[in-house]
């Protein structure tokens, strides 16, 4: 059992992000100008097993619960203001002032991400970014001291404890995101405008972070946080019975704090050394762990970016219109180059002399820099009433203009020096896309429409420089009928590759030939939606849906990589007022996925297994999704009562099934252990009771109960210790994180004052 209890007398206001949706006030009187409502009391959270994932995206400590709403209209200008969760993790700020010719925003909302309030980790940060292991412990791993474990590596030591996991402490994981935003707009009456905003966005706390040893040991640590975004935005606009025009500047600044991440090596506490002067490494110390007693990596580096955009609309003609954008854009970032290893060995005279690229960086800093060119061209018409038509070209350029970095020689995972290197490849995209559709009008309330679009990509350093979708669609509206609301779309799209592959790619990269990639393969993607809405009387509406999509990839030599993709997606649902003060719903989803997989377990050339087939294997995964939400409220159906009740269930059932020579191979010698399904069951119920024993004050009560059961395989626990996470497990150390079931309760009593 968690219970975290914290009483904040200071704050005015505090309360979820999702209480406060569920915590609205009683219906307004119509026609005040002015109105204030002071929702305060206690909330009070008890929660069995994952309490992180409950608090997910939220802050449930128990303490003071409240909000505050504060409107007032006048014939000269409206003003609105909210506050809530004020000193907790989720709290926000909002505020809006609009006198016609002004309007004035201002948010703050805070974020938090709880990982885990379980999680533990044997490293110890002993500077922002830099994690260290016990020196002795190490040692004693790397000197393969009886009876001591580093790592688990095979399951005649997974039965023993690792050395590390009595030094694992306690590191709850968990990352805070505060955003502020200003925005500030100015209309004359002449039809000048200005604008002025301000965007803030800082974070800080921890994420679970993979820090690996090439193949001999793999390592989650608690990456460090610390960076900031500052974005402005101006502009100018004109506007008048014909048209307008808009000229603006964007310029954003990321600055990151923490841009390298050190951790020691588990397994190793010095460098390798073989005591070979001239090859003091071990040319397969990147696989077998004879490698660097430490790690080092390059994290998300400061940049900015600054975009000048332009846009213009003109009324051509009765019920036509023609409107375009062009923007330009320039993303800069020159942050400090880390070496080519952090390996003391490689980095000796000797070494250095047959490898002589790596005594230094071709140039200290990335120097990266890329520019967008952007533009659209939209034309909108309805020359009559039974016909309306519109049109869009849009153009976008990417362009890396990053110079050229050589990389033949380089270190491969801090062990090893090869020159099987090249240099670096600019990635550049340009894409042309024309969409075009007609409507017509064919009877009351009803109307078709038929679209085509054209997207050619062209890119480099891909298997395909140039691709192309075809898409065709048509769908039916009919719309504003009293009783019935139907509307349905079909659409096929066609991919084809407008260039040969690039074997120089594939294989360079350690590739099949044969394999697709998801995003380049040519494929007939057929999707279809169709939504019913029925209202055969005024207080009850029926809303019936279904969507079926399916990719069927036509590249015969393309076998490796994505096969089949289908999806389904159910829904019917009912709303119910039978009276004024009574309204009732319910809906159920049911969605289906479905994809298969094909790859190949192989060594690279001239191994023989690269051709093998027999070396092949398939995964097909198939989940299904249920989905049901109830709700009931009832206002002032029972004398200055309101209650608000819902229900929501979720079901999700995750399946993988392997198959192939390979996977039948390895099942003959029982060298093969089938995923079990990931399944996981969510459910939630919330009420709140508001009574008003005066016309302006009232009381209230909430609750909230929440449950989630899962089976994950990729979340290890302790044997015979379910929720206690195991940091010690094959191949790697641990923090714990992993999804975990977690049952809560959340309680609260509340005063209303309504001004």
């Amino acid at each position: 059992m968690r219970t975290r209890l914290i009483v904040s007398i200071t704050a005015l206001l505090l309360a979820s992000a999702t209480y406060t949706r569920a915590q609205q006030p009683a219906p307004e009187p119509p026609d005040i100008g002015s109105i204030g409502v002071v929702d305060f009391g206690y909330r009070g959270t008890t929660t069995d097993g994952d309490a992180a994932r409950l608090q997910r995206y939220r802050d449930l400590r128990d303490g003071a619960a409240s909000q505050i709403l504060l409107q007032k209209n006048t014939d000269v200008y409206m003003f609105n203001a909210r506050a809530a969760n004020i000193g907790y993790d989720d709290q926000q700020y909002l505020a809006t002032f609009n006198s016609g010719t002004m309007d004035v925003r201002f948010f703050w909302v805070s974020n938090p991400i709880n990982y885990g309030f379980n999680t533990a980790t044997p490293w110890v940060e002993t500077g922002r970014g830099v994690f260290s292991l016990d020196q002795a412990a190490r040692l004693a791993v790397q000197n393969r001291t009886p009876g001591v474990v580093g790592i688990p590596n095979n399951t005649a030591t997974l039965g023993t404890a690792s050395i590390y996991r009595s030094l694992a402490r306690p590191f709850d994981i968990s990352t805070q995101r505060d955003s502020a935003n200003v925005q500030a707009t100015y209309k004359g009456s002449t039809g000048l405008g200005f604008d002025l905003s301000y965007n803030m966005s800082m974070k800080d706390g921890y994420q679970p972070w993979s820090g690996g040893f090439a193949f001999n040991n793999a390592n989650e640590l608690p990456l460090p946080l610390d960076n900031r975004t500052n974005d402005f935005s101006a502009g100018v606009e004109y506007a008048s019975q014909k048209g307008m025009a808009r000229v603006s500047w964007t310029g954003s600044w990321f600055d990151n704090n923490i841009e390298t991440l050190v951790w020691d090596n588990p397994l190793r506490a010095t460098d390798y050394n073989s005591g070979n002067p001239l090859t003091p490494y071990d040319p397969s110390g990147y696989s077998n762990g004879n490698g660097p007693a430490q790690g080092r990596m390059a994290l998300s580096p400061s940049n900015t970016m600054n975009a000048v955009s332009t846009m213009a609309m003109y009324k051509v003609a009765r019920h036509t219109t023609v409107n375009g954008s062009f923007a330009f854009t320039a993303f800069e970032q020159n942050a400090a180059l880390i070496p080519w290893t952090i390996n003391s060995v490689i980095l000796t005279p000797q070494v250095l002399a047959a490898f002589p690229g790596l005594a230094h960086l071709e140039r200290p800093t990335a120097e990266g820099s890329v520019h967008g060119y952007n533009a659209v061209v939209n034309l909108n018409s309805r020359p009559n009433r039974y016909v309306s038509f519109n049109a869009k070209y849009r153009f976008n350029d990417r362009k890396n203009l990053t110079p050229v970095f050589d990389a033949h020689e380089y270190v491969r995972f801090d062990a090893v020096p090869e020159e099987t290197g090249s240099e670096t490849e600019p990635y550049n995209i340009r894409q042309n896309q024309f969409d075009a559709n007609v409507t017509f009008n064919v009877m009351k309330f009803t109307s078709l429409r038929a679209g085509y679009t054209r997207l050619d990509i062209d890119r480099t350093h891909r298997v395909f420089d140039a691709m192309a979708d075809d898409v065709f669609r048509v769908s039916a509206d009919t719309v504003g009928n009293q009783y019935v609301m139907i509307r349905g779309l079909y659409e096929f799209t066609r991919r084809r590759a407008d260039s040969e592959p690039s074997m120089e790619f594939l294989l360079g990269s350690g590739s099949q030939p044969a394999t697709r990639f998801f995003d380049e393969a040519e494929l007939d993607r057929n999707r279809g939606t169709v939504l019913f809405v029925l209202t055969p009387a005024d207080v009850f509406d029926v809303t019936v849906s279904a969507a079926l999509g399916n990719d069927d990839y036509v590249d015969a030599d393309r076998a490796f990589g994505l096969v089949d993709n289908t999806n389904q997606s159910y829904n019917i649902g009912i709303n119910l007022t039978p009276v004024g003060t009574v309204n009732f719903g319910a809906n159920f989803g049911l969605d289906k996925f479905s994809a298969l997989q094909r790859s190949r377990n192989a060594n690279p050339p001239p191994d023989p297994s690269f051709t093998d087939p027999n070396r092949d294997w398939t995964l097909d995964n198939d989940e299904t999704v249920k989905n049901v939400d109830v709700y009931l409220n009832l206002f002032r159906a029972i004398r200055n009562v309101d209650v608000r009740s819902s229900y929501s269930y979720s079901d999700s059932d995750n399946g993988f099934t392997h198959g192939g020579p390979r996977i039948e191979a390895l099942r003959a010698t029982n060298a093969f252990l089938p995923l079990p399904n990931v399944t996981n069951k969510w459910q939630r119920v919330a009420l709140d009771v508001q009574y008003y024993f005066a016309k302006n004050v009232g009381i209230a009560a909430g609750y909230w109960w929440e449950k989630f059961d899962v089976n994950d395989f990729a979340t290890v626990d302790l044997p015979g210790r379910p929720g206690v996470p195991r940091v010690d497990y094959l191949g790697a150390l641990y923090t714990g994180y992993g999804n975990r079931p977690y049952e809560g309760n959340t309680g609260f009593v509340r005063m209303l004052y309504r001004f």
